[in-house]
């Protein structure tokens, strides 16, 4: 499997994660980023002899599909099913949704699909050959893994709750995510879980105000991402 990485840029918190699987010449990508990223990527598959076919977008938000925009019209998309309550833009591909039974072969690799709504309607993720997870946007950190606070929307803070407990429930020894770095340990991947849905309960349990220290109390870490928590507190009915 390779990994392209991408650096934090002004004006964002977090860096971008891009990973690929090879069958041949042909090529799989998680996500596709932004154009800037993605093009990058095409520029070193091609300078290799490879040729990008598919992607698989963990959801369909702007930083994770843009990049579709300056790719083939015929390349294989697959996402979620419940892709159109999210996707915004016009994208030159037709999107094929993912089967949450059957999985998908790419060569040699074998993908499963687990829904996990929450971050956003068509969030996924994605167990690779039942060795890697790829964890979408359900858990994300800095460049320098420092945890950042999850993004969801009031109204779907239990849904994002669920999904973390799914995810917690698989115990995955190697986690990989779109934003920072790998987590690798059952005890290190149950902690990030574990301190998100410390943080998203306390937020959903609370009544009157309730300020990020204390949402963030029961958790091991601290956490980036301050704005996110409240945009949160401010849609609470």
């Amino acid at each position: 499997m390779l990994c392209f990485e991408f650096p934090e840029e002004d004006g964002f918190l977090y860096g971008f994660n891009l990973y690929a699987l090879k069958n041949g010449n042909d090529v799989l990508l998680i996500d596709a980023a932004f154009r800037t990223q993605v093009n990058q990527v095409v520029q070193y598959l091609e300078r290799n002899g490879l040729c990008l076919t598919h992607v698989v977008a963990t959801h369909f938000h702007p930083d994770h599909i843009s990049g579709l925009t300056v790719l083939d019209t015929g390349l294989t998309v697959l996402g979620s099913p419940e892709y159109g309550r999210t996707l915004t833009k016009s994208l030159p591909q037709r999107i094929t949704p993912v089967s949450f039974t059957d999985g998908y072969t790419f060569g040699n690799h074998h993908l499963d699909f687990i829904p996990a709504p929450g971050h956003s309607a068509c969030s996924i993720l994605v167990d690779i050959n039942g060795e890697y997870i790829h964890a979408g946007d359900n858990l994300m950190s800095r460049s320098d893994g420092k945890a950042i606070l999850p993004w969801v929307v009031y109204n779907q803070l239990e849904n994002h709750i669920l999904s973390l407990k799914t995810f917690r429930r698989m115990q995955k020894e190697k986690v990989i995510l779109a934003h920072g770095p790998e987590i690798r340990g059952k005890t290190d991947v149950c902690n990030a879980v574990d301190d998100r849905l410390s943080y998203l309960e306390a937020v959903l349990g609370s009544s009157g105000q309730c300020t990020l220290q204390e949402a963030i109390s029961g958790c091991s870490c601290s956490f980036a991402g301050e704005e996110f928590f409240r945009g949160l507190i401010a849609e609470r009915p």
